[in-house]
């Protein structure tokens, strides 16, 4: 089996790890329907799901057939990975999750980014800043343990963007190839 053959995918990682752009790019590659967990949480002017409605939501998400989660959301992240044939986790470092959080508010400044409600513009919000410094101490290990206890063929670590973005070059590539030769 190899990522090609999963059709369960979630991806995880740090605010700012570049979950997002990998998660576009690999459903484009997979041909995989895409569900941003922030665009199903976040409700109009950046209202939370309560919990329990939460964790539902996730389930019934997790039950289709085909899909790329991509998010964190610790309080549904076990029942993601039980789901999961393919777990991608963006282990990206600290200074680079805070560039991209800057990066990312420039580019949507008081807009809604592409994997948001509409009404729920970019700023940068205290809760996502203290999120993400807490991240690598708490979530992180959180993440790491799932991955023992739930583990599966296809599991993929990412230390940097460039070796994310590599990958999915070479999967590309392969794609390409496939392609070529079936003709």
């Amino acid at each position: 089996m190899g990522v090609r053959d999963c059709k369960k995918i979630i991806i995880v990682g740090n605010c700012g790890s570049g979950k997002t752009t990998f998660a576009t790019r690999l459903a484009e590659l997979l041909d995989l329907p895409l569900i941003h967990l922030d665009a199903e949480y976040w409700q109009p002017g950046w209202g939370e799901t309560p919990r329990e409605q939460w964790i539902e939501k996730v389930k019934k998400l997790a039950a289709g057939d085909e899909w790329i989660l991509d998010g964190n959301y610790g309080s549904t992240l076990k029942e993601r990975f039980q789901a999961a044939d393919c777990v991608i986790f963006m282990d990206i470092s600290l200074p680079t999750c805070y560039m991209n959080l800057v990066r990312r508010r420039i580019k949507y400044h008081t807009k809604p980014r592409p994997d948001m409600p509409e009404d729920c513009p970019e700023f940068l919000r205290y809760d996502e800043l203290r999120r993400t410094w807490y991240y690598p101490k708490a979530e992180r290990n959180r993440v790491l343990s799932y991955m023992t206890r739930f583990p599966r063929e296809e599991m993929h670590t990412f230390y940097t963007l460039k070796a994310a973005n590599k990958w999915l070059d070479k999967l590309e590539e392969k794609k390409k190839t496939d392609k070529e030769n079936s003709k």
